[in-house]
């Protein structure tokens, strides 16, 4: 459809995007010190199409849609149908905390105040799996065709047969199942979801998602606890080019934990060499991990078996713009791994000059091994955990789906 508004709202998608790096930044064991974000970006969207570090539970999907469609039919104003959408979303926080859900609510912390609204965090999404009538939509353009939805009077059957309809669909899926009463002051069952709205919202992603991961665990139910996906039970028994996706970003997060482990062991040692203490031994630290790391089985296998002409065409595949010096740095790195020493990484001089070529590359000024300041702020940890591709946050999604799926009630 054509933006009705969407001067509003023109960088939503982009301000979204913002969102989701400024929340990877600020959880200190997710950031991208090394420059490797792009590539743990694709693999994660080629695993979970349509997702977002952002996302804590399923049923948003469905409150979003409600929330701008309960103002657009109380309000036949477009402004103030956009007020009161935001203000559902606000007052969304309450009803669910008096529902006693206590993980995954969105501004559960700070209340009516909070500032990035579930539809900003979720709206990429809801366009991936066509929740929203057209993938183009802002969430202004949404509001504004809810209202005229409301208001268009639809035609009989054979009226305006050679013009375009007097009425609208409305911003969302035709199928959105309604608003349920006293919506968004109560939400009695909080984020457990019917069996009906878990089918709806499984059937929307199934159709965005062929052939993916994100299919396979909509079909059959993940482990409850599995810290990583490629350690969980069921998702390993996919088969087909998903497992394939799968075994490529196992291999990619482990073979390049060394490279962040390696970066963060540069750093304790500069850290201590400036008597620093904030942070308790990090050297000590950080080569019992590299040493624990060197321990796990079939390093070398994972190595040098590595189809990487298959992983670069599958991570290319989704984005096309990786860039260049990222490329080179990664195939670099796991050459490294190949001819080196794996259970004495810490001790090869080659890899640490490599590393901190890397760092001078990739930050410049704001490299830390060379800026005191930086390296004064460190706090024991850049980037240091392994890579895990959404999996935290989507696990308790795909559970919220299967719980209603197995539901008695329709």
């Amino acid at each position: 459809m054509t933006a009705l508004i969407a001067w509003l709202d023109a960088s939503s998608e982009d301000q979204r995007r913002m969102r989701e790096i400024v929340n990877l930044f600020s959880e200190r064991e997710s950031r991208d010190e090394l420059g490797i974000g792009q590539v743990r970006d694709a693999l994660s969207d080629a695993l979970w199409p349509g997702t977002s570090t952002l996302f804590t539970r399923a049923r948003y999907f469905l409150f979003i849609p409600w929330c701008f469609r309960a103002a657009a039919e109380a309000r036949n104003d477009i402004d103030k149908a956009a007020a009161l959408a935001d203000r559902n979303e606000r007052h969304l926080i309450a009803a669910l905390k008096a529902a006693n859900e206590t993980e995954g609510v969105i501004g559960g912390n700070v209340g009516m105040a909070v500032k990035n609204l579930p539809s900003a965090l979720y709206w990429g999404g809801m366009r991936t799996h066509g929740i929203l009538n057209d993938p183009t939509m802002s969430r202004d353009d949404a509001i504004a065709a809810e209202v005229d939805r409301v208001n268009s009077r639809r035609p009989v059957a054979g009226e305006y047969q050679d013009d375009v309809a007097a009425w609208h669909d409305g911003g969302f899926h035709p199928t959105l199942p309604s608003v349920p009463d006293g919506f968004p002051a109560k939400v009695p069952t909080g984020f457990a979801m019917s069996l009906s709205e878990a089918a709806w919202l499984r059937d929307r992603m199934l159709a965005s998602s062929p052939d993916t991961m994100l299919e396979f665990a909509l079909q059959h139910r993940p482990d409850a606890n599995s810290d990583v996906p490629w350690e969980d039970s069921v998702l390993t028994s996919a088969e087909g080019e998903r497992a394939k996706v799968l075994d490529d970003a196992r291999r990619f997060s482990i073979l390049m934990n060394s490279a962040a482990l390696m970066y963060n062991l540069l750093l304790a040692e500069a850290y201590e060499r400036e008597s620093f203490d904030r942070v308790e031994a990090p050297v000590d630290d950080y080569r019992g991990r590299l040493d624990r790391w060197a321990e796990q089985p079939n390093l070398e296998r994972d190595i040098s078996t590595w189809d990487r002409g298959a992983f670069w065409y599958r991570v290319l595949e989704r984005n096309p713009n990786v860039n260049l010096r990222s490329r080179r740095f990664i195939d670099d790195w796991l050459d490294l791994l190949n001819t080196a020493s794996l259970s004495d990484l810490a001790h090869n001089e080659s890899v640490r000059t490599f590393i901190i070529r890397r760092e001078r590359e990739h930050k410049r000024t704001q490299a830390r091994l060379t800026n005191k300041r930086l390296l004064q702020a460190w706090l024991g940890a850049s980037g240091s955990r392994a890579l895990v591709y959404r999996w935290t946050q989507m696990r308790p999604v795909l559970h919220d789906i299967h719980n209603g799926l197995e539901r008695a009630d329709a």
